[in-house]
């Protein structure tokens, strides 16, 4: 840090490290002098940071927010003055499925919610973003012994790589190909890594005698015998604009592909609101799939804010499989909850608490260059689920399949840890609500003496009466025991904090005696300037701003980094992220599909003479400026439920407001498409159940004329009028529209007689507020019907 300020400056900077990192020492160099601090309890050190500041002196302060992120307040830096401060920190890296993903976090990203109220923060710890700012940033990492020989690489940044010595002494230092900047989460990743269960121990630093355990096992689970059911929940919050809804789209389509025949899954998105695709869970099958597909394609960012704790409960509210999934025999397993969200919440108490009380697993794929990875490890830790991650840019495929490992994995009712005989632990962290076969399990204990022999964990299966042993590891003793010490101390303040009852004292005491940056403890460093150094009066406060990550919200994107001397991006030239490619002759676009960024189309209409000034014709005006001033008034209300809904699962047309628009309109202006039935407000499902149920592989022109004139009968339109949902009008429904009324669609085509008749039984179950509950579950009513 260096200040160009005329003034004194007191600089206030909040900042991430990794998940569960335990900050071991903090170094600070102003000018050339090396300065040395402690760490005391945040009351004395707050205090003593201010008065240091009042009296002239230079203070540091560097504390644990409530949302585990860190804050620096250097107070009193003279001008032109530099200031250098070196962070060393521990974190133990987890195998998750045969890998390693080591990740530094580099920016805090804008979160949703309140700050103050919602996190718990401090006004000075909040983090305020710059679009004009930029940090560089740069690297360099040793990666030693066994590891040395896995495949690395990194999808955050371009490396480069040299190989140091031979045998035990092997180490691959990687470095950065290029200048990187302060604006995505550097990421790296190991695969084909030999995995081997461990237990180290350390003798402590602090108290004489005591050993510090650190014990991580591989388990080997096998896959479940029962079909998997999981409700999908896509965040489509503003956040998620940009690289993250695209990552996402990728992600859940490969997810939709993966799910095997007679799996169950249901699918919702969310934001300020929240959208079901179905009101229940869908059974895989081939139109369950397609329609999943195209629903994960069309997805845009659009909700926006991010109530993830509504969402939560309106997802696992849904109806069917609240505990068991349909069809399960005896020791099937309960429904998970699958989530996709690049977790920018303030709110992260009250979505954990939600969600550990909902009582289900909760599995998330964290999405975006700088995703919340505390929130949503929190989320998926506290609930027995698992968390991945897919960066910008990154294949999805091996995330999704490593999350469908787990998904399968099957459930131990318990599980426990087996120490040497005559070995007991004075404190030991708790076991994980669940275990997955290639994801290490950590353990922290501490004992009064050195244990001897082997730790083994085992769990016991659901139904099962012997437990299994799942992994073993013979003790052995640690190289670095002051780290691995402290790091056990760290575990157990979290734990005392964590409780019921929280130990406030006891965990202070052990912060303070092992020197550790808590919730209960700061970094205080003051240095006495000579009285001629000391400014006149208190320091200018200045924040330093953060940058947003790359891609976030929209704001460039990851995938298709565009250097900033390149000639503006024309339409002929848009790549595939922005729309459909480029013709050779010209721009093409798909409307099928929704464009991901903003998009200007000019008709290219010719002006004609019998025009006048009046008249729209002459001008360029967007459809939803159009809209308010030319309403149609054979439309069908909005405002009435009967012919229009809008709810979490379904939103357009009723039964009765399909068949009021038919008959208020020439049948030459009656759709014959799938997209001129969207257009005029027919939904999705009903679209999806046309093209995926009662289609089989006739065309879309008959398809859509063959129910577009089966919902045009009159005797259908006056039976809807009347309905009011009891059983002798319903009855009187299926008569009137019954096999008499024969539908006149392509007689002469062959192909049109089945599906003629599938949909005079499909309007004989019609209600005139809802559509069946066919359509949302995509199958046949004659099936149904047997």
């Amino acid at each position: 840090m260096r200040t160009p300020s005329i003034a004194h400056v007191e600089l206030v900077y909040t900042f991430p490290l990794p998940w569960a990192a335990v900050l071991l020492g903090v170094e600070v160099q102003i000018g050339d002098r090396r300065l040395s601090g402690a760490v005391v309890e945040k009351k004395q050190a707050e205090q003593g940071y201010e008065d240091a500041i009042a009296e002239g002196n230079t203070a540091i302060l560097l504390e644990q927010n409530f949302d585990d992120s860190y804050t620096l307040n250097l107070g009193n830096l003279a001008p032109g003055e530099t200031c250098v401060v070196r962070l060393r920190y521990a974190q133990v890296v987890q195998f998750e499925q045969h890998g390693l993903r080591l990740v530094v976090p580099t920016v805090i990203a804008p979160r949703y919610g309140d700050p103050v109220a919602d996190a718990g923060l401090k006004p000075h710890q909040v983090v305020e973003h710059d679009l004009m700012v930029s940090y560089p940033f740069e690297l360099s990492l040793r990666v030693e012994g066994a590891l040395a020989r896995a495949r690395i690489g990194s999808p955050s940044h371009p490396l480069s790589m040299r190989l140091e010595g031979e045998g035990e002494t092997t180490a691959m230092v990687v470095s950065l190909a290029r200048g990187g900047r302060l604006d995505r989460d550097f990421i790296l990743v190991l695969d084909e890594v030999v995995q081997d269960s461990l237990a180290l121990c350390a003798q402590d630093t602090v108290q004489p005698g005591a050993v510090s355990v650190l014990a991580s096992f591989c388990p080997r689970v096998p896959a479940s015998a029962h079909p998997l059911a999981v409700k999908i929940l896509v965040d489509c919050s503003g956040s998620m604009q940009g690289d993250s809804i695209a990552a996402a789209r990728r992600a859940l389509q490969a997810i939709v592909a993966g799910l095997r025949e007679g799996e169950r899954f249901s699918l919702s998105r969310f934001g300020s609101t929240v959208e079901h695709r179905s009101r229940a869970l869908w059974r895989t099958s081939p139109a369950t799939r397609l329609a999943g597909q195209r629903w994960a394609a069309q997805l845009q960012a659009d909700l926006g804010g991010t109530e993830m704790e509504k969402a939560l409960d309106s997802t696992l509210a849904l109806a069917g499989d609240a505990s068991v999934s349909p069809g399960a025999g005896e020791g099937a397993a309960p429904v998970d909850l699958l989530l996709i969200t690049d977790g920018q919440i303030h709110a992260i108490e009250r979505t954990v608490a939600k969600a550990r009380a909902l009582g289900h697993r909760v599995f998330v794929v964290g999405i975006g260059s700088a995703p919340a990875e505390g929130v949503l490890r929190r989320l998926a830790d506290e609930t027995g689920g698992a968390c991945d991650f897919v960066a910008p840019g990154e294949a999805v495929e091996p995330a999704v399949l490593r999350m469908f490992a787990r998904l399968r994995s099957q459930r131990m009712a318990s599980l426990d840890l087996v120490w040497p005989a005559g070995a007991k632990p004075v404190w030991m962290s708790a076991l994980p609500g669940s275990v997955f076969d290639g994801d290490a399990v950590t353990v922290w204990a501490r004992f009064a003496q050195v244990p001897d022999g082997t730790v083994r964990l085992v769990g016991t299966r659901a139904h099962a009466e012997a437990p299994e042993s799942l992994g073993e590891a013979s003790l052995t003793a640690a190289e670095h025991d002051s780290a691995l010490s402290r790091m056990a101390v760290a575990a157990q303040i979290e734990t005392l904090l964590a409780a019921e009852v929280a130990h406030s004292r006891q965990a202070l005491e052990l912060a303070v005696a092992y020197q550790l940056v808590s919730p209960l403890t700061h970094f205080l460093l003051v240095e006495t300037r000579a009285e001629a150094d000391k400014p006149a009066d208190m320091p200018d406060l200045v924040k330093v701003p953060s940058m947003l990550p790359a891609g976030f919200g929209g704001l460039g994107s990851l995938d298709f980094c565009v250097d900033p001397c390149m000639a503006p991006l024309t339409v002929n030239e848009a790549p595939e992220h922005y729309g459909s490619p480029a013709a050779v002759s010209g721009a093409y676009f798909d409307f099928e599909d929704a464009f991901d960024a903003p998009v200007v189309l000019r008709s290219g209409r010719r002006s004609d003479r019998r025009d006048t000034l009046k008249k729209a014709g002459n001008y360029d005006i967007p459809a939803f400026l159009r809209r308010g001033s030319n309403q149609d008034a054979r439309q069908p209300p909005r405002d009435d439920p009967r012919y229009w809904r809008a709810e979490p699962h379904y939103t357009g047309l009723t039964p009765l407001g399909l068949t009021q628009w038919l008959h208020s309109h020439p049948q030459a202006e009656w759709p014959q498409s799938y997209a001129e039935l969207s257009r005029i407000g027919v939904g999705p499902a009903v679209l999806d159940w046309l093209k995926f149920v009662l289609a089989e592989g006739e065309g879309e022109a008959l398809v859509v004329a063959s129910f577009i004139q089966a919902m045009a009968q009159r005797d259908l339109h006056e039976a809807l009028l009347s309905d009011t949902g009891t059983l002798g009008q319903l009855k009187a429904l299926a008569k009137r529209v019954a096999p008499g009324a024969t539908l006149k669609v392509m007689q002469d085509d062959p192909a049109a007689e089945p599906i003629v008749a599938r949909l005079q039984v499909f309007v004989c179950t019609l209600r005139a507020e809802r559509w069946p509950n066919c359509v949302f579950d995509l199958r046949d009513e004659v099936t149904a019907l047997g």
